[in-house]
């Protein structure tokens, strides 16, 4: 169970907590569950992505009050990720400003975290457990951790990043095999050789209109695989702005990827502690008519 608290506030000094329980996809629906210490509200919120906002229902508690409108109104905006066009405004430069900065050192991306490191250890050792990856991508790179746990396995391994300070928060081991670009404009070309193409807690940052594009990207460069590790419901976290069900992802990527169900699922299942909403994702390059 996906679960998730906030500090609350209000005149006077009262002090309180905002929890937000589910995270459940049913079909194109994904259900939360909210209760509030301040204002004794309770209720469900329903997230139809094709909608522009949560259905919010209070179950327990005045809605009618000031103070329980705001509250409700910081609910729907927490929970916007889920919901279509909720982030349209977002430009480019917005994205590339979001990831500048200290966001990869705030986030322990680039700053050798202890975690941060075993949890991207984690990672790779799920994804050797797939199969030989052969010459490798990592997409949405930050810093290069994957990339240095790949190379130090003997994986030609390299990635790219949007963020502008590429240069400057790269681990220098990897630094020369890193390289500044977006998902919508890979700097790699088909003769560069990759088989596989890593898009690690990736896909919830791209803006739902840089989808498609993205999807020819990959395609362009002839990956034969992509393995994505998919947030579909953590709103939590900064620049998670397309949380979406498994099937519209699928819907995604093809007709150029299908996803598939590895031999080695089971056990990489496990290590992700049979959590369904964690597992990683393998989308196997198709047959692709001519048409597309």
């Amino acid at each position: 169970m996906f679960e998730v608290r906030y500090d609350l506030g209000a005149d006077g000094g009262a002090r309180g907590v905002l929890r937000i329980a589910g995270g459940i996809w049913h079909g194109e629906v994904c259900v939360f569950e909210f209760t509030d210490t301040l204002l004794g509200l309770a209720g469900t919120a329903a997230c139809d992505w094709r909608r522009p906002a949560p259905n919010l229902t209070v179950l327990e508690g005045d809605a009618a009050t000031p103070a329980a409108q705001r509250l409700l109104q910081q609910l729907t905006t927490l929970l916007l990720p889920f919901h279509r066009e909720a982030f349209a405004d977002v430009d480019d430069a917005a994205l590339r400003a979001l990831y500048a900065g200290d966001y990869h050192a705030t986030m322990k991306l680039a700053v050798d975290d202890a975690r941060e490191t075993a949890f991207k250890q984690h990672l790779v050792q799920q994804v050797l457990q797939l199969g030989t990856p052969g010459k490798v991508l990592d997409a949405g790179c930050s810093a290069g951790e994957v990339v240095r746990q790949l190379r130090a396995r003997g994986i030609d391994a390299h990635g790219f990043d949007l963020c502008p300070d590429l240069a400057r928060i790269a681990y220098p081991e990897v630094a020369p095999f890193l390289r500044q670009g977006s998902v919508e404009s890979i700097p790699f070309a088909p003769e560069d050789g990759f088989d596989t193409l890593l898009a690690l807690d990736v896909f919830e940052h791209i803006p739902e209109r840089s989808v498609p594009a993205m999807v020819r990207e990959f395609a362009r460069l002839g990956v034969r695989r992509v393995i994505a590790h998919i947030a579909l419901v953590e709103f939590q976290y900064p620049g998670h702005i397309t949380l979406r069900p498994l099937p519209w992802w699928d819907a995604q990527l093809a007709p150029w990827f299908r996803r598939v169900a590895p031999k080695a699922a089971p056990a990489v299942a496990a290590g992700f502690g049979a959590d369904p909403s964690r597992y990683l994702r393998v989308y196997e390059l198709a047959a692709v008519p001519a048409a597309c």
